[in-house]
């Protein structure tokens, strides 16, 4: 063959050197070409009988095609918000099946034009390409072009390796006549168009579209089908983002061979020829709205369906409302002066830096425990850690409900007086953050402003594995110590834990099974996983008086407590405010009829603030500021109040009734009766102050 495509061009040379032969030497030349090329190509065929038979190929196992005949396309995982937003998407490789019938005929044109415009034709292998290509190559003296048809390419790419031997040209033409017996055109066409690397981590031309040009598959315009179609040659060379000056020019060379076999017009030729070329920049959609959401999905997806979930083509349907969520990264992006605030407030930190500040957030809707949106960190980039979902935190005096919860069902009432003095149990020594001690204060009035001595006191006289039996039937997952530091948020827990312990309270005592996914089907729609299927948990923590009680001393703490720089939340929102010693963790956990949400603020070192930080200062501001927004979503007004409840107004130190006093919710039946108290007789009286005195 080297030696005929030598003499050939000598021929060739020689014709042109001395110009035309006259029309007599002109049929000497032709026919001695065609002579010398029949003569090549019988010796060819019976050195290529010998061969085969010598080595074996004819008795190549077609067993193996069954990796092509039953090959399952990977696609990517998909996540979508409740609204059926894509959010999300979990692969290896990036890849987007699209069926045959959705893959656009201009873009199916465009590939056969360029690639094997007698697909539809041939058996497997296209006679006229290799005439073609063995003339072309008998001009040059060199393989310029390729013969092989897209069933070869297929064949190539799942079978064969990727060397130029005679050995493998010849594997692949057997199987490829092979494989056209058991599979249609249009299937192995589409998986010619699903399976093939294109760039950019792209296999297929859907998963192209999306990484070139941000678009799905049905929103590409001509031009840029052309230079997807050119990829099939060689996705590196033709690379539009790594080489764009050859990709334009293959892009020109497929516009080109569309207008000559008639896909296109010379109109449609002209206009997309000019056509400027805009790619998209490659962003992570997982790292885009809700990154630290998105990992939950995958674990939590990987758990039920106890597999892998990158590439098998899963579409999960989750309770993220993208809305919310966006509004709450808003929230969070733009606080960088509230952080750097914070900051400054760090005790000993000469040089404070803001991205020590971490945060995270949860929202749910406590009537069907479904998250709604979550804020795992500040900077995804800079930190993978859920600390919404992972991080274990003391909550300070944010644990307090869950123990006046538990007085509250144990018959305490808010009216009951203690007296605020030093304590010790054990070793334990709780003390009251403005130093106040030797004062008369109902519970009501203690818990809106959150002294620790009486919570202390009370929690240790209910017992503290009371205390933390309630915890548990609220919603609080975490191990919690049986010690008396637990009552003022000693023991470390979750946002999710307190989330799901206020979200209880929210909806009148009845604790429902957070949850985050709704649905898994395969791509075809199949339902792997149904949340209708299976019971979500629902429990009676608590009677709906119980928790209502426990609601209105929740507002009363916007009225008079440790948010009251907000009062007029009062009306529609409760809430709880959390401080650890030295400010290392600040809480703030709240609610409105429809909503929960907590936000946590402190450092992932367990840093130190000053005197002045506090719960009120670090995580409230931000709470307030994602809560507005989400009220906007999802309206509110006041807490329904169940039966069998009723609000008086009761002096706030001495618990008797009084028209000047704070209005507190009871249990009908078991309001304050005294319009007296003993203890202001003893207050004005000064005795037992005269007898501590001494």
């Amino acid at each position: 063959m080297n030696r005929l495509s030598v003499f050939l061009k000598r021929l060739f040379q020689r014709e042109r050197e001395s110009g035309p032969y006259a029309p007599k030497q002109r049929s000497r030349l032709v026919l001695a070409v065609v002579g010398l090329v029949t003569l090549s190509l019988v010796s060819a065929g019976i050195c290529l009988l010998v061969w085969l038979r010598e080595t074996g190929v004819t008795r190549l196992d077609s067993s193996r095609l069954h990796v092509i005949i039953d090959y399952e396309h990977a696609d990517n995982s998909l996540v979508f918000d409740r609204n059926g937003e894509k959010i999300g998407e979990f692969f290896s490789d990036y890849h987007l099946f699209l069926p045959y019938e959705k893959i656009p005929p201009l873009l199916i044109k465009a590939v056969l034009a360029v690639e094997d415009r007698h697909f539809f034709e041939h058996s497997g292998i296209d006679f006229r390409g290799i005439i073609r290509a063995m003339f072309a190559s008998l001009r040059t003296g060199s393989f310029t072009q390729g013969g092989s048809t897209i069933t070869q390419q297929v064949v190539r790419n799942f079978l064969l390796t990727p060397e130029k031997t005679f050995e493998r040209k010849i594997k692949e033409a057997l199987l490829s006549l092979q494989l056209e017996r058991h599979l249609s055109k249009e299937r192995i066409l589409e998986i010619y168009l699903n399976a093939l690397f294109l760039g950019q981590g792209a296999y297929g031309v859907g998963a192209a579209a999306e990484r070139h040009f941000g678009k799905s598959i049905d929103q590409l315009e001509l031009h840029e089908i052309a230079l997807i179609a050119g990829l099939f040659q060689s996705p590196s060379r033709y690379n539009p983002h790594k080489a764009p000056e050859q990709a334009r020019r293959r892009q020109q060379q497929v516009l080109k061979a569309m207008l000559t076999s008639g896909a296109i017009s010379q109109a449609e030729y002209k206009r997309a020829s000019k056509q400027p070329l805009h790619f998209a920049t490659q962003v992570a959609l997982n790292t885009t709205f809700a990154p630290h959401f998105i990992d939950a999905i995958q674990e939590l997806t990987e758990k039920l369906l106890t597999s892998d979930v990158k590439g098998k083509g899963l579409r999960i349907y989750t309770t993220l409302d993208l809305g919310l969520q966006q509004d709450a990264n808003d929230v969070v992006e733009h606080a960088t002066d509230h952080f750097t605030q914070v900051a400054q407030k760090l005790a000993g930190n000469k040089k404070p830096d803001e991205k020590l500040i971490e945060t995270a957030a949860l929202i749910m809707d406590q009537h069907k425990g479904e998250i709604l949106a979550m804020i795992g960190g500040r900077d995804y980039g800079r930190s993978q850690f859920n600390r919404a979902l992972k991080a274990k935190r003391a909550p300070g005096s944010a644990f307090k409900p869950i123990v006046y919860t538990r007085a509250l069902q144990d018959g305490v009432k808010w009216s009951d007086v203690a007296l605020v003095a030093p304590l010790v149990i054990q070793d334990y020594r709780p003390q009251n953050s403005a130093g106040e001690y030797l004062s008369e204060v109902t519970y009501y009035n203690a818990f809106y402003r959150s002294l620790n001595t009486p919570a202390v006191e009370l929690g240790h006289r209910l017992g503290i594995k009371n205390v933390i039996d309630m915890a548990k039937r609220l919603g609080v997952r975490s191990e919690l110590k049986n010690q008396a530091g637990t009552l003022l948020g000693g023991s470390e827990l979750t946002v999710m834990d307190m989330t799901s312990a206020y979200a209880t309270l929210a909806n009148n005592g009845e604790y429902v099974e957070p949850r985050m996914i709704t649905r898994i089907t395969d791509r075809d729609g199949k339902v792997l996983w149904d949340a209708q299927s299976v019971p979500q948990k629902r429990e009676r923590a608590v009677a709906a008086p119980i928790a209502y009680m426990m609601l209105q001393a929740m507002q009363a703490v916007f009225r008079y407590g440790t948010a009251s720089h907000y009062p007029e939340w009062a009306a529609f929102a409760a809430g709880k405010t959390g401080t650890t010693n030295e400010a290392k963790d600040n809480w703030f956990g709240g609610m409105t009829d429809s909503l929960t949400g907590v936000v946590w603020v402190g450092t992932d070192s367990n840093l130190a603030f000053n005197g002045s930080a506090g719960a009120h200062t670090l995580a409230l501001p931000l709470w307030i500021r994602i809560m507005q927004k989400a009220r906007l979503r999802y309206p509110s007004g006041a807490f329904t109040v169940p039966p069998g409840i009723s609000t008086v107004p009761v002096h706030p130190l001495f618990g008797y009734r009084s028209e000047a006093g704070v209005m507190m919710p009871f249990i009908e039946g078991k309001e304050p009766i005294r319009y007296e108290s003993a203890y202001s007789s003893v207050r004005d009286t000064g005795a037992y102050r005269d007898y501590l005195d001494r």
